[in-house]
């Protein structure tokens, strides 16, 4: 049923309300972390059972073979949704197009469907953590603009911005293109309830990176299997479901066929509202601790 679920996946595309008007796919491949040439099967994989949203970014440094699985595969590039994502030493504007070009020389891509900030934070050209007080995220967003308009990307976003991040740019009268997406952690280990919400009471799409919480220990969470045997499907499946339940846009990251399309399978059963509750108290109630990483 692999294949059957991630076409009826393409096809039930995300609305999200005004002011955006972009269409992303529910489901998505995430190539963090993933090792030289896995990225490359990976996407290859991914589209041959039928993905159609590939998410990147410069840090992970490995667009270019994403780029080489692009390239070889036999989808038209009007029937792929690809996002990238603009590393925090680049927000000057010159600095931002240049990301943007070499991104797209790497991806072999004339424009890519979504563009993201990828951290609130402005550091200095070829630093870490060192901030560049001549940069902000407004001047870098009007560049983003700018390069709508050029046609280089069809959508701008963020990730890891907080509610007020977010209100920044939406309640900025000098911006005139919104925010699509907001791409941040969520997961029944952390849900971050109120920011997804808020978010998209904005009008602004969620994407949730590491939605399989980066680890399996929580597939051996006794609820989450005893919900997945009820379902006949895999644990993964369950916590992949549990976000797209909420509206949110879910890019897990494997390098096996198998679990690829596993992972794509998430529309042929749905979750109760006690399936929900159980799994997300008893899965709360775990001290979780948690560490930023460069995702």
């Amino acid at each position: 049923s692999g294949s059957h679920a991630t076409t009826t996946a393409a096809a039930s595309m995300v609305n999200a309300t005004a002011p955006s008007t972009m269409k992303i796919p529910p489901v998505g491949l995430g190539t963090w972390k993933a090792k030289p040439n896995e990225v490359r099967e990976a996407v290859t994989a991914a589209i041959a059972c039928g993905y159609t949203h590939v998410d990147c970014a410069a840090a992970y440094a490995n667009e270019w073979e994403v780029g080489e699985a692009l390239a070889a595969c036999a989808s038209r590039r009007d029937e792929l949704f690809v996002t990238s994502k603009l590393w925090n030493d680049r927000r000057r504007p010159k600095d931002v197009r240049e990301a943007l070009e070499t991104t797209l020389k790497d991806l072999q891509l004339e424009y890519v469907d979504l563009y993201l900030i990828h951290w609130p934070v402005c550091w200095r050209r070829g630093t870490v953590l060192q901030p560049d007080a001549e940069a902000s995220i407004r001047e870098c967003w009007l560049e983003l603009e700018r390069c709508v308009r050029d046609g280089l990307v069809k959508h701008i976003g963020v990730s890891n911005f907080n509610e007020t991040q977010l209100a920044a740019l939406l309640d900025d009268d000098g911006i005139t293109i919104k925010p699509a997406c907001n791409q941040i952690e969520t997961h029944p280990l952390w849900s971050n309830d109120a920011l997804v919400k808020y978010t998209q009471s904005r009008g602004v799409t969620v994407t949730a990176y590491s939605p399989l919480a980066q680890g399996g220990e929580l597939f051996e969470h006794p609820t989450l299997k005893r919900i997945a045997e009820k379902h006949g499907v895999t644990p993964a499946q369950v916590v992949l479901r549990w976000n797209v339940q909420r509206g949110v846009v879910v890019i897990p990251k494997s390098t096996s066929p198998a679990r690829i399309a596993c992972n794509a399978d998430l529309f042929s059963f749905e979750l109760s509202d006690e399936d929900v509750e159980e799994r997300y108290e008893s899965l709360r109630r775990r001290q979780v601790v948690r560490v930023s990483t460069v995702e």
